[in-house]
C-alpha cells in the first residue's frame, strides 16, 4: 500500500521529505483503504511501514483497523534498493503470513510489479497492490489493484 496523500514540505512546514505529514485527505483515504481491505476479507498478521512520517501514520491508522496486527518499521521500504525490499517480504513471509506493507513510489509499486513477474504498479496515494506469493519473485498472483476513489467535489 502506499501512504495517504501527503502535505508538500512547504506546505508542512518542515526541511526533509520525511518529516512531510499525510493531510486531511490522506487521513481519509488511509482509512477508507483500510476499511476497503477489511471488508474484502484481508486482515494482516503484521503491518510494516517505511519509517517516514506519512507511511507511518498511514500504518497506524491501517492498524486501527486492524488491531491485531503486529507492527514493525523498516527502511528498506523508503531507501531501497529493491532487492532488499523483496528479501524483506520473502524472507518475512515465507509461509504466506498476510502483511501490509506501507511505503512510497515508485519502490512499493516496483515490487509488487517484481513479485507478480509484471511491470511496476503505478499508485496513487493510499492504493494498493494486493497479492498472494507463492515462492519465489515473479510467481505471485495479482488478488487486487486499488485505487480509492477521487474525492467528490462539491458543485457551486
Amino acid at each position: 500500500m502506499r501512504h495517504g496523500h501527503a502535505l508538500s514540505e512547504r506546505e508542512a512546514g518542515v526541511l526533509l521529505d520525511s518529516e512531510r505529514p499525510l493531510s486531511a485527505l490522506g487521513e481519509r483515504e488511509a482509512l477508507e483503504t483500510a476499511m476497503h481491505l477489511s471488508a474484502s476479507g484481508f486482515v494482516p498478521d503484521l503491518i510494516i511501514s517505511s519509517p517516514f512520517l506519512r507511511a507511518g501514520r498511514t500504518a497506524e491508522i491501517a492498524a486501527g483497523v486492524f488491531p491485531g496486527a503486529a507492527r514493525q518499521t523498516s527502511p528498506v521500504i523508503s531507501d531501497g534498493p529493491l532487492q532488499a525490499l523483496l528479501e524483506l517480504v520473502l524472507r518475512s513471509f515465507p509461509d504466506g503470513p498476510r502483511a501490509l506493507l506501507v511505503g512510497h513510489q515508485p519502490l512499493i509499486g516496483a515490487a509488487a510489479g517484481c513479485l507478480l513477474g509484471e511491470d511496476s504498479f503505478g499508485l496513487s496515494p493510499a492504493g494498493f497492490v494486493r497479492l498472494n506469493l507463492v515462492g519465489k519473485p515473479g510467481s505471485g498472483t495479482l488478488v487486487e489493484f486499488y485505487t480509492p476513489p477521487l474525492p467528490k467535489v462539491k458543485s457551486r
